[in-house]
């Protein structure tokens, strides 16, 4: 479809093209008559009124869906056999303007089938050759170029080898052209097939992480809950099995949502290894959003999975608020060691960050589970979330530290 709209296209630049054309002989020729050469002719202004017949096949097809390579090689054609008959009656192949017939050659190269521009190319080359033979030299009445009366034959051969050279030249370098042109098309397809894909695959993807995100969250009030009913003293004797029940169900679903990250993040993990899962994890979600890392010190965190999910929590709060930036950055002193995450969400000014809401509760709840602490301070356009861990001890050496 788009390359029928593309020849379409160039078939009506040609009604321009022939139209210029013949406005400009008709001047060429009223000049010369004022400056008193032997005029024109009225079969000469024939030829120039039948240069514009191919426009009308154009005026009259151009809205068909169907064969327009072949009516653009029609009109191609016609306009190489008038301007040939045209040229016979300026001198023939001596004339320069001959060398016009290079133009439909070269624009069938560019848009047309190899067969189709040869076939132009050849109608050019034999019209060419035909009036190179008929006239060895130009008229004696031809007006527009006198100065060639006093050229040799040798003049009019080296302007045939020229011609024919540029011809074969510019035919195939517009085929090349076309070649490269169809193939830079067909990758732009691909990237915008790819880019729509990818984007769908990134929907999908979102989709199912907000789905699990907030499936997590009420598992985890769910288990609190059970958990703290169990433990209640007043709780009646008869509900506790149901509780209990509950409770174990909640678990197992929990488990099941994070069996990945648990397989994945067993045990001791360094902080630079969690960060970099969680942007590859992130990339996927929100390819706009930008994690980066200022690490003063590099930590092996004793608990990777819950850390994980930790961070996993704040870096989907900041995606959901638009953030493009995501900074995480350490640093420990003699109180233990600091994390920190600021973000630049949401992207509108005039918006308002709303809280974590019972997720926040779930992130303080598992740090307080590792003796860690949490402060969170909100803004228009930016969130710092501070998460503080004490240790009994300072490492004595090495770099690295379990906490």
């Amino acid at each position: 479809m788009d390359n029928r709209l593309s020849l379409r296209s160039w078939r009506l630049r040609l009604i321009w093209l022939r139209s210029l054309l013949v406005l400009l002989f008709t001047l060429a020729l009223m000049l010369l008559q004022s400056l008193g050469h032997t005029g024109y002719h009225l079969g000469q202004l024939s030829w120039l009124g039948a240069m514009l017949l191919p426009s009308l096949i154009t005026l009259l097809s151009h809205r068909s869906r169907k064969h327009q390579s072949q009516l653009l090689t029609l009109e191609l054609g016609l306009d190489t056999v008038l301007f040939i008959l045209l040229l016979q009656s300026f001198g023939g192949a001596g004339n320069p303007l001959s060398f016009y017939l290079l133009v439909p050659a070269l624009l069938a190269s560019l848009t047309l089938p190899l067969f189709n521009s040869l076939l132009v190319a050849g109608l050019a080359l034999s019209g060419y050759l035909i009036t190179f033979n008929w006239y060895h030299r130009p008229a004696d009445d031809t007006p527009l170029h006198a100065l060639s009366h006093e050229l040799s034959g040798l003049h009019s051969v080296g302007m045939a080898v020229v011609f024919v050279a540029l011809m074969l030249m510019l035919t195939l370098l517009g085929q090349v052209i076309q070649r490269l042109m169809r193939q830079q098309q067909r990758q732009q397809e691909q990237a915008m097939d790819l880019a729509g894909r990818r984007e769908h695959m990134y929907q999908i993807a979102a989709t199912l992480a907000d789905q699990a995100h907030e499936l997590n969250t009420p598992l985890g009030t769910l288990v609190m809950l059970a958990d703290n009913l169990q433990h209640a003293q007043d709780l009646p004797e008869s509900l506790r099995g149901e509780v209990s029940q509950i409770d174990q169900l909640a678990r197992t679903v929990s488990q099941r949502l994070k069996k990945n990250t648990a397989d994945n993040l067993a045990g001791p993990q360094q902080l630079s290894t969690l960060i970099d899962q969680l942007s590859q994890q992130l990339r996927h979600l929100a390819p706009t959003l930008n994690v980066q890392r200022d690490l003063t010190v590099d930590p092996v965190l004793a608990d990777g999975g819950s850390w994980f999910r930790i961070l996993s929590n704040l870096g989907y709060n900041a995606m959901d608020a638009g953030a493009t930036r995501w900074v995480i950055s350490s640093d420990q002193d003699e109180q233990g060691f600091a994390l920190q995450a600021s973000d630049d969400g949401p992207a509108h000014a005039d918006s308002e960050r709303q809280g974590l809401g019972m997720g926040l509760i779930l992130v303080n709840t598992a740090l307080e589970q590792m003796g860690a602490t949490m402060e969170i301070e909100f803004g228009h356009q930016w969130t710092q979330v501070r998460i503080r861990h004490q240790v009994a001890e300072l490492p004595t050496g090495g770099r690295r530290q379990h906490v």
